[in-house]
């Protein structure tokens, strides 16, 4: 059968026919204006593309939720033997497709098809160029160091480090498809403190405090792999100082990978509770020690041990306890990606969390709720699969979804023309 196909395919090439190749009714591209023909003669505009062949902080924070372009979202043609994968919208027409350090581009019609109209990248069955993982790869028969065990028995591939990172590719194309997303929530008046200091030049302590996601495990800057993108509060800072560049702005990540909600506030045990004996009050240590003025606090992920009550009484003892030192801290509370669905490390009350936060906001002042769990469930829900969106397949994510991380919060703590800002 895949014999057929690729003569079938190569056929096709012969006679210089590509899926993706517009009819004349369709429209095309005016390569004098740059613009694009209407099915009535007329032209539009085209969005002006942006800096996409390497990291670039702009392109990055570039909202998924607006515009025609969407530039480098993350595919990896693994876990089903048809070598296909879907993007978010279907495009009108793609810009590039390549490996995800960027270093290399794929050609159309040889290493991969697509039509338009339709959201699902295909790569032929006798390709050697885009990396692809068969199904009994992707779901080993044994466990054993680069696997995870699935909730119903059984295994998946699992790495960190760049392994999965260098199996996936980048797509940029432009799309006239919408999607529904649950946008950002608008939380700019809760942060009146700090959006004085920036606009009037003064200094400004910034902290991120949480687990693995927030120490920035998978995105390409912390394990050393092209495009070597910032991880998300990497992201938010640079914003910072791009925005407000008379702003001192004083930026530390405090957060600690395997930690929970529990070990967070410094309560005894939590599922890192033998991490870091020696300091003792950790809060204290890596939290009021900073003197933050903007704190972020970013846990969840490994909190499956407990109930939504319980970790909203968690981050409580954070909100007080930071209070207590310094009553003018602004503090933004990050709800955060859900884990892989197949396997048992998605084992926690995602939505019940972010209620939590959403709740707690509503009680304190100058607290905000970035909801990233939001903005994640709306990728998911325009087709996206979880593989597209991680770093090491189970609990972390990739350049793509850091970014998601990026512009929810940006655009809740600065509204929704923050793009516009830089």
């Amino acid at each position: 059968m895949k014999k057929r196909l690729s003569i079938l395919l190569a056929l096709f090439m012969a006679l210089g026919v590509c899926a993706g190749c517009g009819t004349a009714d369709q429209g095309g591209k005016d390569e004098d204006t740059g613009e694009t023909n209407t099915e009535g003669g007329e032209t539009v505009p085209q969005e002006e593309l942006m800096e996409y062949h390497r990291y670039d902080l702009k392109t990055y924070l570039k909202p998924l939720w607006t515009g025609s372009v969407v530039y480098n979202e993350t595919l990896w043609f693994a876990g089903d033997d048809d070598y296909s994968a879907p993007l978010m919208y279907a495009p009108d027409e793609i810009v590039s497709v390549m490996s995800y350090d960027l270093k290399t581009t794929y050609r159309e019609g040889t290493d991969y098809t697509w039509e338009k109209g339709d959201k699902t990248i295909r790569l032929p069955f006798d390709t050697t160029t885009i990396p692809h993982m068969d199904q009994m790869d992707y779901y080993p028969s044994e466990a054993g160091s680069s696997t995870q065990p699935l909730t119903g028995g059984g295994n998946i591939y699992f790495a960190e480090g760049s392994d999965i990172s260098s199996r996936q590719v980048v797509v940029t194309y432009r799309h006239s498809d919408t999607g529904e997303w649950k946008l950002p929530r608008d939380e700019t008046a809760k942060f009146p403190k700090t959006m004085a200091k920036l606009e009037n030049g003064e200094s400004l302590n910034v902290l991120f405090y949480g687990d693995s996601i927030t120490v920035g495990a998978n995105s390409s800057g912390y394990i050393d792999y092209g495009p070597k993108a910032e991880s998300y509060p990497e992201m938010v800072n640079s914003y910072l100082k791009a925005r407000y560049p008379s702003a001192k702005i004083n930026y530390k990540n405090t957060a600690v990978g395997g930690t929970d909600s529990y070990w967070g506030a410094s309560q005894p045990g939590g599922t890192a509770g033998g991490i870091l004996p020696s300091e003792g009050d950790h809060f204290a240590v890596r939290v009021l020690d900073n003197h933050p003025d903007l704190l972020f606090i970013a846990f969840g992920m490994n909190d499956g041990a407990y109930t939504g009550s319980a970790y909203k009484e968690n981050i409580r003892t954070m909100i007080e306890r930071a209070r207590e030192q310094n009553p003018d801290v602004e503090i933004m509370l990050v709800s955060g990606m859900i884990a892989n669905p197949e396997t048992v490390f998605y084992n926690k009350d995602y939505e019940s969390y972010q209620t939590a936060l959403i709740e707690l906001s509503e009680e304190y002042d100058n607290v905000g709720v970035a909801n990233v769990l939001d903005c994640v469930r709306s990728v998911y829900a325009m087709g996206k699969r979880f593989c597209d969106c991680t770093g090491n397949n189970v609990n972390h994510p990739n350049d793509f979804m850091s970014r998601v991380y990026a512009q929810t919060i940006l655009c809740s703590l600065f509204g929704e023309d923050y793009f516009d800002a830089i």
